[in-house]
């Protein structure tokens, strides 16, 4: 008797206790699991959604870029050229605006001796303007940019003022008055050779020279003479 007593009220404890939970979960734990579920799916829909925004998006892409490509080829064709042939313009001129920009920081008298090679930068961009591909707007500016940049380098250039100058072989006071940096002008020889006439005699004397028949003085100049230029 007193175990079936016991065995009740353990059953009814238990059954109580049962009670509490299953009110606490359908009460508490499934309106959150509930609402949980229903983030998750407007959650998964935004996603849907975002996706095909996307694939619509990458589907506008490409045909912008098939657009873009078709109207480059039209561009090319009208230049005569293709992409290749473009973008090895494009190199080539690239290298001429580096070479005039590094010719153009030398010092004043390396100018000076490599003034020649202006020419020749000028003559390579002409070719390029001559080609219908400089008419591309990304080319127009950059020519002319090199252009100006040439035209400021040759202007700059300026004759250095010489007031000594060393004799070279096959030299002769003729061919140095004429050279651009000391008179510009042979007929002023006759100038360095008064400011040098002893400077004459004695290499003459070391090389026991005897004057030819016609021959002068002033023919008989050496190599690693130096000459006062007088100004």
């Amino acid at each position: 008797m007193k175990k079936t007593l016991l065995s009740l009220i353990i059953l009814t404890l238990f059954t109580l206790g049962f009670s509490d939970d299953r009110m606490n979960y359908e009460e508490e734990y499934l309106p959150r699991l509930q609402r949980a579920q229903e983030e998750l799916a407007r959650l998964e829909s935004e996603i849907s959604n975002e996706e095909g925004d996307i694939e619509s998006l990458k589907e506008q892409i490409a045909s912008a870029e098939q657009e873009i490509e078709r109207i480059w080829n039209e561009i090319y064709a009208a230049v005569g050229s293709d992409k290749n042939g473009v973008d090895a313009y494009r190199r080539q001129l690239n290298d001429l605006e580096t070479s005039v920009r590094n010719f153009g920081a030398l010092p004043a008298e390396e100018l000076y001796r490599r003034r020649s090679e202006l020419d020749r930068f000028e003559n390579e961009l002409n070719e390029m303007r001559a080609n219908d591909i400089s008419a591309l707007t990304e080319f127009v500016n950059k020519i002319q940019t090199i252009d100006q940049r040439i035209k400021s380098i040759r202007s700059s250039i300026v004759v250095p003022y010489v007031t000594s100058y060393v004799v070279r072989r096959g030299d002769s006071l003729w061919k140095i008055s004429g050279k651009k940096d000391i008179y510009d002008d042979p007929f002023k020889w006759t100038d360095i050779y008064r400011a040098n006439q002893q400077t004459i005699r004695n290499w003459q004397r070391r090389y026991n020279a005897v004057l030819k028949e016609g021959q002068q003085e002033a023919d008989l100049i050496y190599p690693d003479q130096e000459f006062t230029i007088p100004r």
